[in-house]
């Protein structure tokens, strides 16, 4: 994997990790999502989808298989978010 794809790969997931975690999205789907699955966030599931670092970790591995990257990689992409999540929340 080029560093040029890597770094696609790496936004990606954590577009759409940042997307489902935190925003309300079109006609609030997102929201609808998230308040489905446990609104209290009283579970494992109802807390991961409120945490962009947590789904990215899921979503980097289902994006990682179709895109047929290495579990290596999967995990770098993982361990970029987290200084990335970082900067984006501060």
């Amino acid at each position: 994997m080029s560093l040029q794809q890597f770094a696609f790969y790496t936004f990606a997931v954590y577009f759409v990790a940042y997307t489902i975690a935190r925003l309300d999205g079109p006609f609030d789907v997102m929201v609808w999502v998230r308040g489905k699955f446990d609104p209290s966030q009283r579970t494992w599931i109802g807390r991961g989808l409120n945490c962009p670092i947590c789904l990215s970790f899921w979503i980097g591995a289902v994006i990682g298989l179709l895109i047929g990257a290495t579990w290596l990689e999967w995990l770098a992409v993982c361990g970029v978010i987290i200084p990335i999540n970082k900067w984006v929340m501060r």
